[in-house]
């Protein structure tokens, strides 16, 4: 016999001193004095770097998905108090434009093999080159349609002008700069950790 039961979904979210656990306790300080701004986004250094790698100086818009864990001081409820940003990976088959990107299905495969335990892809990111950086209304229909969790990133970079702008959620809310911290301890530990 069948029987049907309502269950509740897991949360998506990790307990906020999961994250802490890892962390340098200056990573945590700062992080610690951001939360009323919150969600705070927290990018790795080596994401930082791969994007920044990845999108170079190149005229033509390229991009990629975003690889990390959504941290809430109580994971069973909505609320989102920080965005890890852990991994960036490049779509390697796209056709870009000046003014426009399409990335093939293959990016959500190589990102599937990217992913670390407990982690989901957060989001994506994208080059404005020469545009600045702002979310277009198809960048808009995209964060829609793919990154429509709370937790959800959109990262647009314009490489010429060195500039960069945060959106989150299916609604593409803009994330404040003050809401962005980069945390190159964390990696700089974590490498410690793992030589002999």
């Amino acid at each position: 016999m069948i029987e049907w039961r309502e269950e509740a979904a897991a949360p998506l979210a990790k307990p906020l001193d999961a994250l802490y656990a890892g962390l340098a306790a200056a990573d945590v300080i700062a992080i610690e004095a951001r939360l009323n701004e919150a969600p705070l986004v927290v990018v790795a250094s080596a994401a930082r770097q791969t994007v920044a790698n990845h999108l170079g100086r190149v005229r033509t818009e390229q991009g990629g998905l975003l690889a990390g864990v959504p941290f809430a001081r109580d994971p069973a409820s909505a609320e989102i108090d920080v965005v890890l940003v852990r991994a960036a990976i490049a779509a390697t088959d796209f056709e870009g434009s000046g003014v426009s990107l399409r990335m093939e299905s293959g990016v959500w495969d190589r990102a599937r093999t990217a992913l670390r335990d407990g982690e989901v892809v957060i989001g994506w990111y994208h080059s404005h080159p020469g545009l600045t950086a702002f979310f277009s209304e198809t960048d808009r229909r995209t964060q829609r349609a793919f990154f429509n969790h709370p937790f959800s990133l959109g990262w647009v970079v314009d490489p010429l002008a060195h500039e960069e702008a945060w959106f989150r959620s299916g609604e593409s809310t803009p994330v404040e700069s003050c809401q962005v911290l980069a945390l190159a301890e964390r990696d700089a530990v974590a490498q410690a950790r793992s030589r002999p």
